[in-house]
């Protein structure tokens, strides 16, 4: 006989609190539980040559570039721990990885010309704005950081003034993203709701599975958004 979830939580009143229900639980007492699904895995293959560079790395060799953004207080690295050289084995397009602050990815001049964006958390609002701003063959966003209102953008300080966010915010400016989107949020991530609002916007592909806002969730479907954009390169 299957026991209900609600069943499990009411039973373990000691380990989730009295409140006895999914939703009363908090992003990370429902990881605990196993509820933010799967964690990815590095493949145990080969990892692409990274080529260091004074304005981050380049990951791969050949075929067209891929310009992508880290998470906030990230750098060439997060991508490095999250296997992008292992993921990318096989792949008919090379990434330049940029290292960026913990400032939001605004007003941006990427150092070399590429045909698509790939960004992460604070990297998924940068390429985002990008793609609000001119045309790319494909552009994924992997639990975009975005934000509902000036009140949710000001508490995490990454912009200058309002104005500043106002004149970047992905959300406010759908009208002027035209190329292919993919975005990919977990419904424990605390930016799932504006993801997908944005996704609504745009006519995104990709997921909204359960997940939260972390490494094991990023790396269970970066293998999609590496795929999604190499469909349309």
């Amino acid at each position: 006989m299957a026991i209900s979830r609600r069943a499990v939580l009411l039973g373990g009143a000691g380990l989730v609190g009295a409140a006895g229900t999914y939703g009363a639980l908090t992003p990370p007492g429902r990881r605990f539980l196993g509820w933010t699904g799967p964690d990815g895995v590095v493949p145990d293959v080969p990892p692409v040559p990274v080529q260091p560079m004074p304005w981050g790395a380049w990951m791969g060799s050949d075929g067209p570039t891929v310009l992508v953004l880290h998470g906030r207080g990230g750098s060439v690295s997060q991508w490095q721990d999250l296997g992008l050289p292992q993921f990318l084995n096989g792949a008919k397009f090379r990434c330049a990885v940029l290292n960026g602050s913990d400032d939001y990815w605004v007003n941006l001049a990427p150092p070399v010309p590429f045909d698509a964006a790939l960004g992460l958390s604070m990297g998924g609002f940068g390429v985002l704005d990008i793609a609000s701003q001119r045309s790319l063959k494909a552009v994924a966003a992997i639990s975009p950081a975005l934000f509902l209102t000036w009140e949710d953008a000001e508490r995490i300080a990454g912009f200058a003034a309002r104005e500043v966010w106002e004149a970047h915010e992905p959300l406010r400016h759908t009208a002027g993203i035209k190329s292919p989107v993919g975005i990919w949020c977990g419904r424990e991530d605390p930016f799932h709701d504006a993801a997908r609002e944005l996704a609504g916007a745009v006519g995104a592909q990709g997921s909204f599975d359960h997940g939260a806002h972390d490494a094991g969730y990023w790396r269970r479907v970066l293998p999609d958004a590496l795929r999604f954009i190499g469909d349309r390169l």
